[in-house]
């Protein structure tokens, strides 16, 4: 019996082993046409596999009918069927298509040329217009406070603490508009306004030192704001707003009556002519400010009150006040004859008035009012004219000649304002040499020459007349290559050459980044940069006073140069139609000759007129770092159908020290053994934080669309400054019969110097696909803040808008 039983096995066993069959194949990349690890290959009952190394799998099943899905993240989920009979194998290979996980952002300034965002090797956030618009922005810097890692201080860009306060002279971030310098010539500072803003494809910020592409002031970074050209359809947009500010949390500071008003419009048209294209726009104006009240005079030459005064759109009557009006156009032919040849001109006009404050009076009833002589009233102009030629040949390569004609002149009411002209060209030549054989390599080669002459009794440090002339030269070479579709090198130099009123300086810097393409949408990056600054003329030269503090100027400054590293990880992501990417970074930045903006006895002959010879003046204060690290994410798409999110959002922790704090590097002008050092001039030492510098910063926008309506709310926390220069509460110490000072700085860094959550909301409702109204409050908690001791920033802003496109 045993034996039947045993037999009768054997032969069940055979009969099934005879009724089994088999599937094989391998998985292979549509594009890279390599095989796929670890893809999923399932039955309809569940019966399931993994490939190998190798891309292949083996299944055995049953005979029959059967349906096969492989799937992989990053790829299209892909279903076959087949039928098997008893005992046969069949072979089955499978191409995958790979799925779109970045969220399609091509930027220009991290190599001059086109790349995906993914594939750079610097940490870059990207605006686009629509948060632009939509937030209801007058000026540029008021949306870059949105983006991760940036900060904005009296005008003043810093990225990731790199900068500190500097009066508005020099910066360590590069402002470009359209790849060439916004920077005016001999302050280095950024004029805001005059950025056309109506008209904007996106605006690229570079996170880390740039200096090889773009020069000295790409100290810290970049920030590129590109303009657009027509598209097939022409297009007109126009918007205006009115709004208003509430009254402040100090109610005792209130100084006006009714509501400081803040009034404007913009328009855009732009369109192709048969070869040409043509875009035009503009903005206007009018702003009440927050900052007052001034006594002025009436037609009859009586003092009149302004706090009390109605809105008049073209007149400053407030501190902080502003109008101004700004016109530009593009243009540009398209050569039908000669392929690839393009040639036209762009040109910004930009008029201001407006009254600007530094110090308020005091941190109780005066807070937004202007301290004695702290006031300065600019009667504004600004041109900027743009030539450019550029060719794209057939064997992959491309020529560039872009000019810049930039006049600034600031007519101040207090006999010291600044007049410059800039003249810059750059030739940029680039190779493709997939012709010669070499499959994604690409050179980048340029030359540029920037002029800078400048008349300003603000500018008198270096001569009684202020003429003041300034010259740039550099050539730079970048290369970039991929390998194997997946390892992407760069590797730059740049020799740079300055002079200021005779005195010249030059020298070389390097750059190296990769970029390591793990999976699709998972990149590793690393770079290293260097960096170098020669000073600017208001560096040098400014001599001035703010009330009672006079600016020095220092005719002995030498140049600053850093270095810095990065590490970065960025994951496409995709939820539904939402996709974009997480972005992780750690950063370590070094520099040597550390330029600050510092407080001493810098007058040899000092007199109680002079407030003992005390004041600013920008010195080498020696070694500095800034490390740190960021987490960011950005994402668009359709969270269901019909529902559109758009999100920016990122947090950005420093660690900015001096690494000398008891360096002497300046000594008391009227007593040399009175030494200044980092220690010696700082409020707070503790860990050796540099001055004005925020450790913690979140930044977080995030918009709805629907076909009806628009949604937005933004955020941003600001950590408390934890370090100013001491002299700002010096001064208040000093007797009254020497200066009569009495800021409140003390109390205001002791009791309301804590930690800043500004939230900005916008909703919007579309009358029809092109006319839509809504409503912007920027500062909807009302918060009263300063970003910058002695300087108040606005109370809440509510503002209706209305905005035509079609």
């Amino acid at each position: 019996m045993r034996f039947i039983l045993t037999f009768l096995c054997f032969l069940s066993g055979f009969y099934t082993l005879a009724q089994q069959a088999s599937v094989t194949g391998v998985i292979t990349d549509k594009e890279t046409k390599e095989p796929i690890p670890f893809v999923s290959v399932v039955t309809a009952d569940g019966t399931g596999a993994a490939t190998d190394m190798t891309g292949r799998y083996t299944l055995e099943l049953s005979p029959g009918t059967h349906k096969l899905t492989f799937s992989f993240v990053g790829y299209e989920k892909q279903s076959k069927q087949l039928t098997l009979k008893e005992g046969e194998t069949q072979t089955m290979d499978v191409i995958l298509q790979s799925v779109s996980l970045d969220i399609d952002i091509v930027v220009v300034s991290a190599g001059k040329f086109e790349q995906d965002l993914g594939e750079v090797t610097v940490s870059m956030e990207v605006l686009k217009p629509n948060v632009i618009e939509n937030r209801n922005t007058t000026q540029l810097d008021e949306v870059l406070q949105q983006t991760p890692g940036v900060s904005i201080v009296d005008n003043e860009p810093q990225i990731r603490s790199g900068s500190g306060y500097s009066f508005g002279a020099g910066s360590r971030v590069m402002v470009l508009m359209d790849d060439l310098p916004i920077l005016s010539g001999d302050a280095g500072r950024p004029s805001w306004g005059f950025l056309p803003i109506e008209n904007v494809e996106q605006v690229e910020v570079i996170k880390g030192a740039s200096s090889v592409l773009y020069g000295s002031a790409a100290l810290s970074g970049v920030i590129n704001l590109r303009t657009a050209y027509p598209k097939e359809k022409p297009q007109t947009k126009i918007t205006a707003f009115v709004g208003a500010y509430s009254d402040p949390q100090t109610r005792e500071a209130k100084y006006w009556e009714g509501q400081p008003i803040k009034t404007g419009f913009q328009f855009l048209h732009s369109r192709r002519i048969g070869q040409f294209d043509l875009v035009f726009g503009g903005n206007f104006l009018a702003d009440d400010g927050h900052l007052g009240p001034i006594i002025s005079s009436d037609s009859l030459g009586n003092p009149a009150d302004t706090a009390s005064s109605r809105f008049n759109p073209f007149d400053v009557n407030r501190y902080g006040a502003e109008t101004r009006a700004r016109f530009n156009f593009n243009t540009r032919y398209r050569s039908k004859k000669y392929k690839g040849l393009s040639f036209g001109v762009n040109s910004n006009w930009l008029v201001g008035d407006g009254l600007a404050t530094l110090v308020w009076e005091n941190a109780d009833s005066g807070l937004y009012q202007a301290f004695s002589g702290a006031a300065t009233r600019t009667e504004q102009f600004i041109a900027s004219v743009d030539p450019f030629v550029e060719y794209y040949t057939e064997n992959g390569s491309s020529h560039s000649l872009r000019g810049r004609w930039q006049n600034l002149d600031n007519d101040n009411d207090n006999d010291q304002g600044n007049f410059s002209d800039v003249y810059f060209a750059q030739y940029l030549y680039q190779q493709n040499y997939e012709r010669y054989g070499i499959k994604d390599f690409k050179s980048t080669f340029g030359v540029m020459t920037q002029q800078t002459t400048g008349v300003s009794e603000l500018y008198a440090g270096d001569n009684d007349e202020g003429d003041n002339y300034a010259a740039n030269y550099a050539a730079f070479l970048q290369l970039d290559k991929t390998f194997k579709e997946r390892l992407t090198v760069s590797a730059g130099v740049r020799y740079e050459y300055f002079e200021i009123n005779g005195e010249n300086d030059s020298r070389p810097v390097f750059r190296t980044g990769v970029n390591y393409q793990a999976a699709e949408a998972t990149y590793f990056r690393g770079s290293y940069g260097q960096g170098y600054r020669f000073p600017s003329i208001a560096e040098k030269f400014i001599q001035t006073a703010i009330g009672p503090l006079v600016i020095f100027p220092n005719g002995e400054l030498q140049p600053e140069n850093s270095f810095n590293t990065e590490i970065g990880f960025k994951q496409g992501f995709k939820i539904g139609e939402f996709k974009g990417f997480l972005d992780l970074a750690a950063f370590y930045q070094e520099f040597d000759n550390f330029i600050e903006f510092t407080f001493g006895q810098w007058d040899p002959n000092p007199t109680f007129d002079n407030l003992l010879g005390l004041g600013f003046r920008s010195v080498n204060t020696g070694r500095a770092s800034v490390s740190g690290a960021e987490i960011s994410v950005l994402g668009t798409g359709e969270l269901r159908e019909g529902i559109e999110l758009s999100l920016l959002a990122g947090y950005t922790y420093t660690l900015p020290r001096s690494l000398t704090p008891d360096l002497v590097y300046a000594s008391s002008a009227a007593a040399p053994v009175n030494n200044y050092s980092y220690t010696s001039t700082s409020f707070n030492s503790n860990n050796d934080i540099l001055k004005y510098r925020m450790q913690h910063l979140i930044r977080a926008d995030a918009e709805i669309k629907t076909e009806k309506f628009m949604f937005g709310l933004s955020y941003r926390f600001n950590s408390p400054i934890e370090n100013i220069d001491q002299a700002f509460l010096d001064v208040e110490q000093l007797p009254d019969n020497l200066v009569d000072v009495n800021w409140g700085l003390a109390d205001w860094m002791d009791n309301r110097n804590t930690p800043v959550h500004i939230i900005d909301l916008r909703a919007g409702y579309y009358i029809t696909p092109q006319h839509r109204v809504s409503l912007v409050i920027w500062n909807l908690n009302n918060r009263e803040y300063a970003i910058r001791p002695l300087a108040v920033e606005a109370p809440r802003l509510t503002t209706i808008q209305y905005s035509v496109n079609f």
